[in-house]
């Protein structure tokens, strides 16, 4: 094993990596950028305007915060859920971790 194959390893030893893995069955390029509420806010942009403009076509201004209300209680439930799959998954790994080679 080469220096280069051991530097790949601790590359990919990242928690966005490996949370890409499991979900998506992929490998991430680089890592994402920015803190965890910079990347929410980037990420959450798009949904924002969508349902601006769509409270503009509809002519209600209130529109658009009874949707985000809708969305985030949505979006909680999803962060709930996966939380607690994480939770579980990291503490298999850590218990084949701890009682591996018995």
């Amino acid at each position: 094993m080469n220096q280069e194959h051991i530097e790949q390893i601790f590359e990919r030893a990242d928690i966005q990596q490996i949370r890409a893995f499991l979900l998506d069955n992929t490998v991430i390029a680089g890592n994402s950028h920015g803190t965890y509420q910079e990347r929410l806010n980037m990420d959450s942009e798009d949904i924002i305007d969508t349902l601006k403009n769509l409270s503009k076509n509809s002519g209600d201004e209130k529109q658009p915060e009874e949707a985000m209300r809708d969305l985030r209680v949505a979006l909680a439930s999803y962060r709930d859920v996966f939380t607690e799959i994480g939770m579980k998954a990291g503490a298999r790994l850590l218990y084949q971790l701890l009682h591996e080679g018995e």
